[in-house]
């Protein structure tokens, strides 16, 4: 099964970073979300409750970060598949890239991507 919903840079102004300055400021992340679940059920409903609120994986995604003022955008990106799995049982995999613009003057941005499993991160807790 490979359907999945895609979510593309949503934004999320957070402190982030390792250094004295940083943790005085908020600075922008640009998250990608490849979320792995079955769709087969809502594509032949058309029904919300068959599948994934977009909405709300999102707002999880951006509440978890903000909570958190995480030092690296490394952990940023395990936090929000931790709280994803945790929320959405549905979910098989996710894969996440974890962005940050401008830091790298030379750079557009510098960021990471994890791909994980429900049972690499959910073996006892979710």
């Amino acid at each position: 099964m490979q359907d999945c919903i895609l979510i593309e840079g949503l934004k999320v102004e957070t402190v982030i970073g390792c250094f004295d300055w940083e943790r005085q400021i908020r600075q922008p992340l640009l998250l990608d979300l490849i979320i792995f679940v079955d769709l087969s059920k809502a594509a032949a409903s058309d029904a919300l409750a068959d599948t994934l609120n977009y909405a709300e994986i999102c707002a999880l995604a951006s509440q978890v970060i903000i909570q958190a003022q995480p030092e690296l955008i490394e952990h940023a990106a395990h936090i929000v598949l931790q709280a994803l799995f945790q929320q959405f049982s549905a979910i098989e995999k996710i894969r996440i890239t974890v962005r940050k613009p401008a830091i790298i003057p030379a750079a557009q941005s510098v960021g990471i991507q994890l791909e994980r499993h429900r049972d690499y991160l959910c073996d006892s807790h979710c």
